[in-house]
């Protein structure tokens, strides 16, 4: 049977789609055709003890011949920290990560954002933020891994990081800055395609949707679609997000005209509560990945100036 030699990991609106898309097209990698839900294996439990021959039947039952590289995409890996990369290691120990780190101030914001256009969320990122730590202790049940309001959970990258390294040596490590992806693919995609032994180094694909997740005007309405729609409400958003569709039914419409043409910016006072909460981390990530995390703070301090009016 067919088994995988690389994951597609980082963290939960870190890129990891948009990385996706892009190798999906290379004629060496085979990914699962599905794209939503993530497989979440290792992460989650009640996923996991369906056991490993249900994972690679469910995954890599029709893998073609001429495919070198095998993955998948979890978002939810880096995030599980030694708990996931020991559970992975047991049965993949040469598993190969490529990890989509984006800037952990703008990615909390963009988490809230999707759990918010999910309908999952009924506070403001500030009152969010302020609650977090309670929240996700109070949370049970399945919610208490998912941990949809761990928005800044998710961000310490050099914790978690140290954690896989416990079980992975740095070489089967592939740490790529979110942004850089997006901007420059053609020079990251050639680092990847090496990291993942292609023949194919050269290979450019078309390019691949983004997905972002637009601002909700109001929760509270959106929580309420959330119940009315049911099952329906997810398939409704996913094609609002990907199409920006308009030409939709009259009842349906209520939800397209509860979301923001364009992402919303970050607040200021929660930008500020939010580099003072990542700054170490940020510090501490440094060395351990091969682009400069400082760029980050950077880009902040001109975001903040913007945001107090010095901007142009």
């Amino acid at each position: 049977m067919n088994t995988p030699n690389f994951i597609i990991g980082g963290t939960a609106a870190g890129g990891t789609s948009y990385l996706y898309e892009l190798l999906i097209q290379h004629p060496e990698i085979y990914l699962p055709q599905e794209r939503i839900p993530e497989p979440h294996y290792y992460y989650k439990s009640w996923e996991y003890e369906k056991g490993l021959k249900w994972y690679l039947k469910r995954y890599f039952h029709d893998v073609p011949k001429c495919k070198v590289a095998l993955g998948e995409r979890s978002s939810s890996y880096l995030y599980g920290g030694a708990k996931t990369a020991s559970k992975i290691a047991k049965d993949f120990p040469k598993m190969k990560f490529i990890f989509m780190l984006r800037n952990p101030i703008q990615r909390a914001f963009a988490n809230y954002r999707f759990t918010a256009l999910q309908g999952l969320e009924t506070l403001s990122f500030k009152d969010a933020l302020l609650c977090e730590k309670e929240r996700v202790r109070g949370s049970k049940g399945i919610w208490s891994e998912i941990q949809p309001y761990d928005y800044t959970g998710r961000g310490f990258y050099a914790r978690q990081l140290k954690e896989f390294l416990e079980f992975f040596p740095s070489e089967q490590i592939l740490c790529l800055k979110s942004e850089d992806v997006t901007r420059q693919n053609v020079s990251i995609l050639r680092k990847i395609y090496e990291f993942l032994e292609l023949k194919d180094t050269d290979f450019i694909p078309k390019e691949a949707p983004k997905h972002t997740s637009l601002s909700v005007i109001d929760i509270a309405l959106q929580s309420r679609l959330r119940k009315h729609f049911g099952d329906d409400f997810s398939y409704l958003v996913n094609t609002i997000r990907s199409e920006q569709r308009a030409d939709l039914k009259k009842e349906s419409k209520m939800l397209f005209d509860n979301l923001l043409p364009q992402k919303e910016t970050i607040s200021l006072d929660c930008q500020e509560l939010l580099i003072s909460l990542y700054t170490n981390e940020i510090e501490a990530l440094q060395g351990m990945v091969d682009f400069d995390p400082h760029k980050w703070l950077e880009e902040e301090s001109v975001l903040a100036n913007t945001l107090r009016g010095g901007g142009a």
